[in-house]
């Protein structure tokens, strides 16, 4: 008697301190952001968690069990009691459900998973596969071996998201997965094209990685589903044999907004966008790369998408060089060039890009290196368009650019009027040399653009400018809009 009036007054005691005073409502969001965050991979790395938060008094343990929200991701396998306590408190609830074939509970019981998984399957929302070979289970059917059989054409009626990855082998006489999947929009597949499920009406978005890709198989795979939105390839480990696909056929997808491929030869990469009929609004993200730098065959396959482009941005990271376009005719462009060694310390054949892109607008520069002064002399001169040059570089190549929008006698970019150079130190002194400079010549610089911090030297007398408009900005990385103008 005594412990139960104990445990009543601590519940009444409970109930007036503020946590207690909590709705059921926003307990279930609190437990439900925290299994939120990094919930995936550790149901792949150490089978279900048991939150701790679940437990932390009666109230939220009863809140827990009675919200059908929190419960509607189960790996497979597992323990049956384990299986059973989740379908049932998930009631009717849409799953996550996460299919491996090497797990923590011993040895694989395919009949078992097989049944687990078509019982499931009319809930499912998403489905996450890992499948592989096990050492110490040699039988172990292929996926589409194991959905064949224990899956056939049971209906996954509400799935919607689908990521398969299958390292089992790459055996040629292995066949597409097949999967009653009607509604499904987003598929990652992670294997040999040849196992990818097929005739997918409803697939919208597509994300394939896998390695020693063929043109004939990038090319067969869109052909798959002519209905995409967006659609990104990844090629990580390059084939290297260059083919003949003059006989393919073309494919066109006609509802593409985005379309990315990653890490092809540059002439299989011709080859391949020569074969697809693509809208004028689709954006392109293209990868590719040459065994042996050659300025000019790279220029001929960029040369197109640079002469339409109003903006250029040119970047590099720690393997390839990155040049963005944008247009008003078209979607954007970026092409990542890779080389075997890094990209090149400055930028290759500055002029011969100018020559390609004249009706250039904007410029935007984030090299640490800059080409020499005679380079960029001759590129500004045919970028006679240019209004709006951005660049972020080292402070010695910064002023190398301003000497060469110093040249004389034909002033370079006329009709330049902002000055962007954000992320870059400079002297105040030497910007404001150049400002008079740009002024005497009747093309002044309407606006600078500015890390606050960043110039040095003389900063009051560069402020003090009647005709230049400076903008500050905030040393913040991935800064919004935190500049003021002075």
């Amino acid at each position: 008697m005594k412990d139960k009036i104990e445990r009543s007054m601590k519940l009444k005691h409970n109930l007036c301190i503020p946590i207690g005073r909590l709705s059921d409502e926003l307990i279930t969001e609190v437990l439900r952001y925290g299994i939120d965050t990094g919930f995936e991979h550790s149901f792949l790395t150490e089978g279900f968690p048991l939150f701790p938060t679940y437990s932390i008094c009666t109230r939220w343990r009863n809140v827990a069990i009675n919200s059908p929200s929190l419960w509607y991701r189960i790996p497979l396998p597992c323990p049956q009691s384990l299986f059973r306590l989740i379908r049932d408190r998930s009631r009717n609830h849409s799953l996550n459900v996460f299919l491996l074939s090497d797990s923590e509970y011993g040895e694989l019981n395919t009949a078992l998973l097989g049944e687990s998984l078509r019982q499931l399957a009319p809930r499912i929302h998403k489905l996450q596969v890992l499948w592989s070979k096990v050492a110490t289970q040699p039988d172990i059917p292929t996926l589409e071996n194991f959905l064949s059989v224990y899956i056939g054409h049971k209906e996954f009626s509400v799935l919607r998201d689908l990521d398969l990855t299958d390292t089992f082998d790459d055996d040629p006489e292995r066949n597409p997965i097949v999967l009653n999947i009607p509604a499904l929009l987003k598929l990652r597949f992670n294997g040999a094209p040849k196992i990818i499920p097929r005739s997918i009406a409803s697939l919208i978005h597509l994300d394939f990685k896998w390695s020693r890709l063929k043109i004939s198989e990038i090319l067969d795979l869109l052909s798959y589903y002519p209905q995409l939105k967006t659609c990104s390839i990844t090629n990580p480990e390059c084939c290297g044999d260059l083919e003949d696909e003059d006989d393919h056929d073309v494919v066109a997808l006609n509802q593409l907004e985005s379309l990315v491929i990653d890490f092809v030869h540059l002439s299989e990469m011709q080859s391949i966008l020569a074969h697809l009929t693509l809208p004028v609004s689709a954006r392109l993200t293209l990868g590719t790369y040459l065994d042996e730098p050659d300025d000019i065959l790279f220029h001929n396959f960029i040369g197109p998408y640079l002469s339409k482009c109003e903006e250029l941005k040119i970047s590099d990271d720690e393997t390839t060089i990155i040049y963005s376009m944008t247009y008003q005719s078209r979607g954007p462009v970026s092409v990542s060039h890779g080389f075997p060694d890094g990209p090149p310390a400055e930028i290759d054949a500055f002029p011969a890009l100018s020559l390609h892109s004249i009706n250039i607008t904007l410029l935007d520069i984030r090299y640490s290196i800059l080409p020499s002064l005679g380079d960029i002399i001759d590129a500004f001169t045919a970028w006679s368009k240019i209004a709006h040059i951005r660049v972020c570089t080292e402070e010695l190549e910064f002023e190398r650019l301003l000497t060469a929008l110093e040249d004389t006698p034909t002033v370079v970019c006329p009709l330049l009027r902002t000055l962007d150079c954000t992320g870059t130190q400079f002297s105040s002194l030497r910007m404001k040399q150049f400002l008079d400079f740009r002024e005497k010549k009747g093309v002044c610089i309407q606006t600078l653009k500015f890390t606050r911090g960043f110039a040095h030297y003389g900063v009051d007398e560069l402020l003090s400018s009647a005709t230049t408009t400076i903008v500050q900005s905030d040393p913040v990385e991935h800064q919004v809009d935190d500049s003021t103008e002075t």
